[in-house]
């Protein structure tokens, strides 16, 4: 249990005060190239962040890079140690259970859009064990479906972690409307498999431009 209370939809204002500093850290110490930040509509609201995942320090290049504000769903285990659970509260991510299918957290989620921020999801569920994208849970299908958001697909491209000096490439592709992805009012199984590898093969295809 991570006592979060989901209670709260509206963002902490403390995520735009970090944003210059990170973004002045990052500058620093990695060489990262943005290419496609044109591609990130300027009223984010009701749009759905897609990624692959590679490293736990991902939503933080992607946030002050893409110079957006995003919900960024993190596993429930970083939400366990009070000093880190703090700090990603107040960075607006949020826990999900990714033993089943969390419901509390998904409909957290629903309720971020719904609310009008825009949201951040790692549609394999995890770490990537070797650096390449892997197969989508149907997370990401089940909430386009319920609140018709579109997917923003993006690529993070790193060799290793994410070391001092490292070089990355963060891709934004071109945004995905809701009504693309095949899917009905009614729940269905087969359509948001389908729905979520379509997302999927998106970022595969900007990862595998590399740097």
């Amino acid at each position: 249990m991570t006592g979060y209370s989901y209670k709260r939809v509206k963002p902490y204002s403390l995520y735009y005060a970090m944003m210059p500093l990170l973004r002045a850290i990052i500058r620093v110490g990695f060489r990262v190239k943005v290419v496609g930040r044109e591609n990130i509509p300027k009223d984010t609201g009701g749009l759905i962040l897609a990624c692959n995942h590679i490293h736990f320090t991902d939503p933080a290049f992607l946030a002050a890079l893409s110079h957006r504000m995003w919900r960024f769903v993190a596993k429930e285990g970083l939400f366990q140690k009070k000093p880190i659970a703090w700090f990603l509260r107040h960075c607006n991510a949020f826990p999900v259970d990714r033993n089943g299918i969390d419901r509390e957290a998904l409909d957290f989620a629903i309720a971020v859009l719904e609310y009008g921020s825009p949201l951040g999801i790692f549609p394999e569920g995890q770490r990537s064990p070797d650096g390449t994208p892997q197969q989508a849970k149907t997370g990401i299908g089940m909430i386009a479906r319920r609140t018709h958001a579109d997917i923003l697909p993006c690529s993070i491209y790193r060799e290793g972690g994410p070391k001092f000096g490292a070089r990355m490439t963060i891709r934004f592709g071109e945004v995905i409307p809701f009504a693309r992805l095949g899917l009905d009012d009614r729940p269905n199984a087969r359509q948001m498999r389908e729905a979520s590898a379509m997302i999927m093969d998106e970022i595969r295809n900007l990862w595998a431009l590399g740097y």
